[in-house]
């Protein structure tokens, strides 16, 4: 009796929570902080910030300042994926949330072209994400750079899960002492979670050791922006407007990871439905003694 009853709660979970996916909407629904140009600070809104600051690590200069339109910065930013496994499934899902697009591809665009040849323009964002289950915030962070003629982003932390709290101690985090940290020419962060490389994107090759970094990509900008202007161009009707080409895409991918968690999801359930009927098959013949 207490396995079934252990099986139905566990089912009733399950079944609450697929619901839940379905109804999955924008959670940004309040105004987007406006961008704000003070001094070396392109943009700030609490802990999420994108700010000008003097490399600490001498080295090849950058070609700045570098003029990029947001429009531009936009387009590469969506280019960015990552590969996840979601129920024993790998699938790609994008590295910035709507909402970190918007404020980042401004900011940066900005940051870039006032930044100076001793300059890096660093970030920190917090988005919202769908996940198997719900929504969750995660935060990025990083270090971006031009030089060589590539666009260069280090990254502190990919899609890593934010938190306010210790899991453990119930206890407020203090970012004074634990701080969201853009990314280190020097050292390699090492993210739990790396991008998934497409065309003109390249991860970076320590030219010292040989080794590739984990945590730094190369961006060929001309060859991400064709790309996915061919893109595009060859996926759709070509009276729509680039934006709603743009939305129309990222919802067919939300679309299919969707029916691809409910697909994996109903086969949880079946598999539960089995074992509860043999459960109930087990107590019925031992009523039956």
């Amino acid at each position: 009796m207490q396995g079934i009853k252990k099986y139905s709660a566990t089912i009733a979970a399950v079944v609450m929570l697929s619901l839940g996916l379905s109804g999955c909407g924008n959670p940004l629904k309040s105004d987007e902080p406006e961008i704000q140009v003070e001094g070396k600070t392109v943009f700030e809104a609490g802990l999420q910030y994108v700010q000008i600051e003097e490399r600490k690590q001498s080295g090849v200069a950058n070609d700045h300042p570098f003029p990029i339109s947001s429009e531009n910065m936009r387009t590469v930013l969506e280019s960015l994926y990552i590969s996840d496994t979601v129920l024993f499934k790998e699938r790609q899902s994008p590295l910035f949330s709507a909402y970190e697009l918007q404020t980042l591809s401004n900011a940066l665009s900005s940051g870039l072209a006032r930044a100076e040849s001793n300059e890096d323009v660093t970030f920190v964002t917090i988005g919202t994400h769908k996940s198997t289950i719900a929504k969750e915030r995660e935060t990025n962070t990083g270090r971006v750079f031009y030089s060589g003629g590539r666009l260069n982003i280090i990254f502190g932390k990919v899609r890593e899960l934010y938190r306010e709290k210790d899991p453990i101690t119930n206890q407020p985090i203090d970012r004074r002492t634990n701080p969201l940290l853009p990314g280190n020419r020097a050292v390699d962060s090492e993210p739990d979670r790396r991008v998934a490389l497409d065309n003109g994107q390249a991860y970076y090759i320590d030219p010292e050791t040989g080794e590739e970094r984990s945590d730094w990509i190369v961006l060929d900008i001309p060859t991400i922006l064709a790309t996915m202007a061919e893109r595009r161009s060859s996926t759709q009707d070509g009276t729509l407007s680039p934006e709603l080409r743009e939305d129309i895409a990222r919802n067919k991918q939300e679309t299919s990871n969707l029916r691809d968690d409910m697909a994996n999801i109903k086969e949880v359930l079946f598999e539960m439905s089995d074992k509860l009927d043999k459960l109930q098959k087990e107590l019925d013949d031992m009523q039956g003694e």
